[in-house]
């Protein structure tokens, strides 16, 4: 089958510009030059193909130009709580200085540093309880947890003997994966001004030699600030709960990053991926608000159909796009240009899957205000055949034959009501309702009609109900176990979608089902994790060590309403797991010890030690400062 022309797109707000599905090198010309551009020959607002064979297949390869170093931006000034009265931050920014201090005494002797920090009537509960039981234990990991009352607290000469003996297992690893973090939660003022508790959540992790160990616990910290002591408090009492200790049986971590590996002897390893977010962010062509996450999307999927999975990596615009082909050897070559699909444009999501049905991979990527669909013709090479125009803001792709016709049919979600230049910061709004946002861009559906021809039929299935809250993500599932896919929506400001599927027609029941949730929404993913045969949702929310202690305090939104102020302290809590009863949703995520997943953004249900049990994986993280606020 001959290749198609070229199918070019006008771009929003850039008469004349080529930000459009071209080869990479040709591309790269035009954004530098933008007097250079195509002469706008369609005016309509779908992309139509334009005819000619396009210009002849140039370098995927970054051009060696020299650019200007980006200058350091001027920090913005920060709130000052010891003067616009939040004391209790005053005291929780205090009493993460001293758990520092105290942090770095597992790993080094100090006694001096250590009597500095305790008040001399100390107590403390032991760092680890007597009443520790093992919950599972395989080939992998021994993890035990605390199952019964701690022990009666003992003084400061047992802490130096705890901190003593994890320097000592530490120092028989060689001081290899050191790590320990202290997070206050939350701040109570005691009856006196001088006495005050902290809620921290404390981690530890360091490696023996023969396995890597890692402590989590939530510890009660009690401290006194007299009038007659220095600046920062002394801890007076140590209380821990919820402790849990997690063994390896093996010295080296389960897990061993191998992307140079696997992807280091391509030159766009070097050129491209290797040179990271911060080297491209002041270089992009044009900033949209999502650019500022670094959050492009990924499709795994054999497209060649050599039965080895294949790499498609979305990238930031001006930066081409990537295609991995798979190696025996575990090692990738890069195809991108081969294979058509090094495109330039804002890439939000991939999915490689089947449109057809002819039994090969097709791929869609979601662009800047287009969804483009590409066949995968002879496992050769991708042609475009359609691109379906939705929101500027895609976030994410989800795929399933929510009629049952036998084609599977295109979901998009859509973030904010983007203008192009980086400017939608919803939150940045003064009139922005962060808690319950219903001014973002619209979510679409796009029915299969065969030969990947699609049609958007949002309204006529009833899923422009609630559609506008500012969506990362969707999954498909029938919880409901009636024989069609549901959809699950998670939604950043604010409450989530379910959607039941009735015969080919949706109805949000989230809040009537118990499962709405309330948070930053980055993540949905469903699993059976008791194994009762029903679905349950897990949804990737925000972590935050500063909103769980604001939200909190008796000034915090006083002139609002105590729902709000309720939603407010669900928006720093974390991750949500609904169980699902078969009559609704349960909220289980405490119980279940499944809330701390930080800034998360995706997450996915993986059994990841083969004993039949799904476990959780969470990925997070975000852009932050050399000096980590110890907030995420």
């Amino acid at each position: 089958m001959g290749s198609p022309p070229p199918i070019r797109f006008r771009p929003r707000g850039l008469p004349g510009a080529g930000r459009a599905l071209l080869r990479a090198g040709a591309v790269a010309i035009t954004l530098l030059a933008p007097g250079c551009g195509e002469s706008e020959e369609n005016s309509g607002n779908t992309p139509t193909p334009e005819l000619g064979s396009g210009p002849p297949p140039l370098s995927t390869e970054a051009p060696q130009i020299s650019l200007p170093e980006v200058p350091p931006s001027t920090p913005p000034a920060q709130d000052d709580p010891s003067t616009d009265g939040w004391e209790t931050e005053v005291l929780a920014a205090n009493a993460g200085q001293q758990l520092k201090t105290l942090g770095n005494l597992f790993f080094k002797k100090g006694s001096a540093d250590l009597a500095a920090l305790l008040a001399p009537d100390f107590t403390c509960e032991p760092l680890v309880p007597s009443g520790v039981e093992t919950v599972l234990e395989d080939d992998l990991v021994l993890v035990e947890r605390q199952t019964s009352p701690t022990s009666a607290p003992v003084g400061r000469k047992e802490l130096e003997k705890a901190l003593a003996q994890v320097r000592q297992l530490s120092r028989s690893g060689g001081g290899n994966h050191q790590n320990i973090e202290f997070k206050v939660v939350g701040v109570s003022p005691g009856s006196t001004g001088d006495t005050f508790q902290t809620q921290v959540i404390f981690s530890l992790s360091f490696s023996t030699g023969e396995a890597l160990v890692e402590h989590h616990a939530t510890w009660l910290v009690d401290w006194n600030h007299g009038p007659g002591q220095a600046d920062l408090p002394t801890l007076t009492h140590l209380a821990v709960r919820d402790f849990s200790r997690t063994t390896t049986k093996r010295a080296t971590p389960l897990y061993s990053d191998v992307t140079a590996s696997a992807l280091g002897d391509t030159p766009c390893y070097h050129s491209q991926l290797g040179l990271g977010l911060n080297h491209w962010l002041g270089r992009l062509p044009v900033r949209a608000m999502l650019n500022r996450f670094g959050t492009p999307g990924l499709a795994l999927g054999d497209v060649n159909g050599d039965g080895l999975e294949d790499l498609y990596l979305c990238q930031e615009p001006g930066l081409p796009n990537r295609l991995f082909l798979q190696k025996p050897d575990g090692t990738a070559e890069e195809t991108s240009s081969a294979w058509g699909v090094d495109w330039i444009d804002d890439s939000r999501s991939a999915l490689f899957l089947d449109l057809d049905n002819d039994g090969d991979q097709d791929l869609v990527v979601a662009l800047y205000g287009v969804v483009v669909v590409a066949r995968n013709e002879d496992r050769k090479r991708f042609t475009v055949a359609t691109a379906l125009p939705c929101n500027p803001s895609t976030t994410s792709l989800a795929a399933a034959d929510y009629d049952r016709d036998g084609l599977l049919d295109l979901y998009v979600c859509g973030y904010a009501q983007d203008d192009g230049r980086g400017a939608s910061i919803g939150a940045a709004n003064d009139r922005f309702v962060y808690h319950d946002a219903r001014n973002g861009a619209p979510n679409s559906l796009f029915r299969n009609n065969g030969n990947l021809a699609f049609q958007d039929v949002t309204a006529t299935t009833g899923l422009d109900q609630n559609n506008r809250r500012w969506s990362f993500a969707a999954a498909w599932e029938d919880y409901d176990e009636d024989g069609d896919q549901d959809l699950y929506v998670a939604n950043d400001y604010g409450r989530n979608n379910l959607y039941r599927n009735d015969n080919g027609k949706f109805v949000d029941v989230a809040a009537s089902t118990g499962s709405e949730d309330v948070g930053g929404g980055m993540s949905a993913a469903w699993g059976d994790y008791d194994r009762d045969g029903r679905m349950d949702i897990y949804v990737a929310n925000m972590f935050s060590a500063a909103g769980s202690r604001i939200t909190t305090q008796e000034q915090f939104k006083t002139g609002t309403r105590a729902e709000i102020r309720d939603r407010f302290r669900r928006f720093a809590r974390g991750n949500t797991l609904f169980r699902n009863t078969g009559k609704g949703f349960e909220d289980v995520s405490v119980q279940a010890g499944v809330t701390l997943g930080r800034w998360a953004w995706s997450s996915n249900f993986v059994d990841l030690n083969n004993d039949a049990w799904p476990d959780l994986v969470v990925a997070n993280g975000y852009l932050s400062s050399e000096r980590d606020s110890g907030d995420l």
